[in-house]
């Protein structure tokens, strides 16, 4: 397959970061089919991917009159995974977005991948678990790519190309062909737990966590110093509730399963808050109180200070 070849997309998983996707595709100029199980899915994402579109809009194309309309008449949202099946045949690269769940990352790429053409791609937005594994179950593992995009997808450049051991060299060209048509800069990274960037960043914000759990820091002055003294554009904090605690305790958890190193055991106030449903920005609560993507103020995790063996700690 041929970049110019490449028209339209099937996007399976329409949380944050599905939309994020769909909108940098759209604004691309591709034809997009999205579908998510989940209840309320399309109204959601309806809503974000408006969101998304006008920012993209606003900020990279002021003079195109009717941006965000024009683009969005290009995404069709189905609701019913028969409905996707049928418009795979059209499709020249799936994308999957769904949960940090091998298992059933697996099983979805393996009732849904025989629906696409010969030659089509499958891209994983996984930002941890095994790419080869899911390209395995695919049935495809040729033409099976991971594709870890930054969030917000839409508005960061980066994203990390996974090489699995059994990729066609051909398929991995094109990915990178495609995205950087899309305006990204992606980099390959070696098919390893964590991969390039989660193998770094997940350890250095569990500890940010535990520094907050032993009350050294708390969530706004540990943002500002960050953003203050390692040029880190949003914080450990904000950028945790923008990927969600649900991801980053499965993300944390797959992590040390994979390895049994102890600093990328999930601390116990990642569990509370997964528990609790503070998922951040998603929920409009997690590190900070939210008002849509505006933070309205750190919270107080003072009462949940682990200062001796007798702390309780309460889910």
């Amino acid at each position: 397959m041929q970049f110019d070849e490449v028209k339209k997309f099937g996007v399976i998983g329409l949380g944050k970061m599905g939309v994020d996707w769909v909108a940098n595709l759209l604004e691309g100029g591709y034809e997009v089919v999205g579908y998510d199980s989940a209840p309320g899915a399309a109204e959601r994402a309806s809503k974000s991917l408006g969101k998304a579109l006008g920012w993209i809009g606003k900020k990279r194309h002021p003079e195109e009159e009717g941006f965000a309309e024009q683009a969005a008449a290009r995404f069709q949202i189905v609701d019913t995974e028969e409905a996707f099946t049928a418009q795979l045949g059209s499709c020249q690269v799936m994308l999957e977005v769904i949960l940090e769940d091998l298992q059933l990352k697996c099983e979805v790429l393996s009732r849904l991948a025989p629906n696409l053409p010969d030659g089509a791609m499958i891209w994983t937005n996984t930002s941890s678990l095994s790419v080869h594994t899911m390209a395995v179950a695919s049935g495809r593992k040729e033409c099976f790519v991971g594709t870890h995009g930054m969030n917000p997808v839409y508005q960061m450049p980066a994203v990390e190309v996974v090489r699995h051991r059994e990729i066609g060299d051909d398929n991995l060209e094109l990915t990178l062909e495609i995205l950087k048509g899309l305006g990204k800069s992606p980099f390959v990274a070696s098919d390893v737990t964590g991969f390039w960037v989660n193998k770094h960043l997940v350890p250095f914000m569990l500890e940010a966590y535990r520094a907050l759990e032993r009350g050294e820091i708390t969530v706004e002055d540990g943002d500002s110093g960050l953003q203050g003294s390692l040029g880190h554009p949003q914080g450990v904090f904000k950028l945790s509730d923008f990927i969600g605690s649900d991801t980053m305790y499965r993300v944390a958890m797959a992590m040390y399963v994979a390895t049994q190193d102890p600093r990328l055991y999930p601390p116990a106030i990642l569990a509370r808050m997964f528990k609790r449903g503070e998922l951040g920005v998603k929920t409009g609560k997690g590190f900070y109180e939210w008002d849509g993507f505006k933070p309205i103020g750190g919270r107080d995790f003072s009462e949940f200070v682990i200062e001796s063996s007798d702390t309780l700690l309460e889910v």
